[in-house]
């Protein structure tokens, strides 16, 4: 996937409660390597782990107050 050089790109990962922040890195590193074949070329996609997931977009989809 490539983007355009002025676009944004927006993130967000997330796990579960019941896992240690150790537990939650590596969950997230193996969903991460995920992306390249997940999402064939979208400029959005997201991948969902047993204890993490994670999502990106080219607009913001998360309301920050």
């Amino acid at each position: 996937m490539e983007i355009e050089e002025n676009k944004k790109l927006y993130g967000l990962v997330q796990c579960t409660r019941d896992i240690s922040n150790e537990d939650c890195k590596k969950c997230l590193d193996g969903i991460i390597t995920e992306i390249p074949s997940c999402c064939d070329g979208k400029e959005g996609g997201r991948v969902v782990g047993g204890s993490c997931n994670f999502r990106y977009e080219i607009y913001p989809f998360v309301n920050i107050p």
